[in-house]
């Protein structure tokens, strides 16, 4: 009886000592100095989406692309340049001119990837240069829309036509930001 007396009071004290060792300690502020990263969101590092921003898919272990090729401000771009850099797929809801809604998924490297793979990382603006001579608005990149914006290898898992990728800044719901049969992107 005695054994059992001994064990019921190790046993609470251990109860005691863990519920102790539970406590919560008060949080502490973030500091306001830390350097904003504009790199693609990772695993161990995901920014708060914005507010109705699609959801952003790792889909590197799942695709893996027929060779293609891109310039970025002249220089070419190719599979060997971005390898090791994630893929991402996001589906997207877009409105065109004429009122009509679609849905689409687009496959490719965040544009800040490319824009490194291409020793431009700095950039803060862009255009998309297609093959028919079309060249889109300039977008400005921000460390909100980086994350969300594609230069895409496939689209609705179909590759561009003769070789060609697509831009894909995937917080726009206007169907008129985003390009297809793109050839070059020109930074600055």
């Amino acid at each position: 009886m005695k054994l059992s007396k001994i064990l019921a009071i190790v046993l609470a004290l251990v109860m005691v000592l863990s519920f102790a060792a539970c406590g919560s300690k008060p949080a502490e502020e973030p500091s306001t100095d830390a350097p904003v990263s504009t790199e693609a969101p990772t695993k161990a590092e995901t920014p708060a989406a914005p507010e109705g921003a699609p959801e952003i898919k790792d889909a590197t272990a799942k695709i893996t692309f027929a060779d293609f090729s891109f310039k970025v401000n002249g220089k070419e771009i190719t599979n060997k340049d971005l390898e090791g850099c994630s893929i991402y797929k996001i589906t997207v809801e877009t409105v065109s001119s004429k009122g009509n809604a679609s849905e689409n998924t687009y496959g490719g490297y965040a544009i800040k990837d490319v824009l490194k793979a291409a020793g431009c990382a700095d950039a803060t603006k862009i255009t998309a240069v297609c093959n028919d001579g079309y060249e889109t608005d300039a977008y400005t990149i921000t460390d909100e829309n980086a994350p969300y914006t594609l230069l895409a290898i496939e689209k609705d898992k179909e590759l561009g036509e003769d070789g060609t990728v697509w831009f894909a800044p995937c917080l726009e719901e206007i169907a008129s930001g985003y390009a297809k049969l793109v050839v070059e992107i020109v930074a600055e």
